[in-house]
């Protein structure tokens, strides 16, 4: 990941659901910005007057406009708690922020008889990204928590595909609704491509579970974790290299 700083303006800010913002940044720094980075990241820099280091916030890139110079991030509204989600919800267009990046992109890989993608509202950007690029005639399960039912944004999917929706309005509670949703999913024929990202404990327990109970090879085996419950995003890094073995 690039470690230069790229200095842009907020040009549009758009609702997509009601715990869900659509950020567009935009600026001349993005003009050496690579393309085809759409569900890698870039990292937003929030200075802090009462700390030495400004806090960075990872956010998946939901799309990239050379031309234009224009890069779209999808924020989930988690209140006002920490710093990035205070500026998603309060920033104003015209405002300017720093940003590094982009970091690497983790695409499901295509070459899978069937394809299961799961996440939280955090991991929505990223799995639209994948679904964008599966084949016409990919089948298998699309799994995504969302806090409402208003937070169901459409999104391009192929027949195929069965998608469950999971609403829970108390993600910050402890829970294991994804990852009970998942592993009850009719296991289909074939090798599956899996694609899951979203809160600590979930992505943890289903990696688990496609490691040791489905034996899924490594090459076809993507999980992340992007936040854990009552910890800052420091605390959940913390806790993954505390777990590693899990991971």
């Amino acid at each position: 990941m690039s470690k230069r700083l790229r200095e842009v303006v907020v040009k549009d800010k758009t609702a997509l659901s009601p715990n869900m913002n659509r950020i567009v940044l935009a600026g001349d720094d993005l003009a050496d910005f690579p393309a085809g980075m759409e569900g890698g990241y870039i990292k937003l820099v929030f200075p802090q007057e009462d700390a030495a280091k400004p806090t960075v916030r990872s956010y998946s890139i939901r799309s990239f406009e050379q031309e234009s110079r224009e890069v779209t991030i999808d924020m989930v509204a988690h209140g006002d708690t920490g710093p990035a989600a205070s500026w998603a919800n309060h920033v104003e267009v015209g405002q300017g922020i720093s940003i590094n990046g982009p970091g690497a992109c983790q695409p499901i890989n295509p070459a899978a008889d069937w394809f299961l993608l799961a996440g939280d509202m955090s991991a929505l950007p990223a799995i639209s990204v994948n679904l964008e690029a599966l084949p016409a005639d990919a089948k298998g399960y699309l799994v995504l928590e969302v806090i409402s039912e208003q937070d169901k944004i459409e999104l391009s999917v192929p027949e195929g595909m069965e998608v469950h929706w999971i609403i829970n309005p108390e993600p910050e509670s402890d829970n294991s609704l994804l990852e009970d949703k998942v592993m009850n999913l009719p296991w289909l024929e074939g090798t599956p491509a899996t694609w899951v990202a979203g809160e600590f404990s979930a992505s943890r327990a289903l990696r688990q579970y496609f490691r040791k109970e489905k034996a899924i090879p490594k090459e076809f085996m993507y999980v992340s974790c992007y936040w854990k419950i009552g910890e800052t995003d420091e605390g959940m890094k913390a806790a993954k290299r505390a777990d590693s073995e899990a991971w």
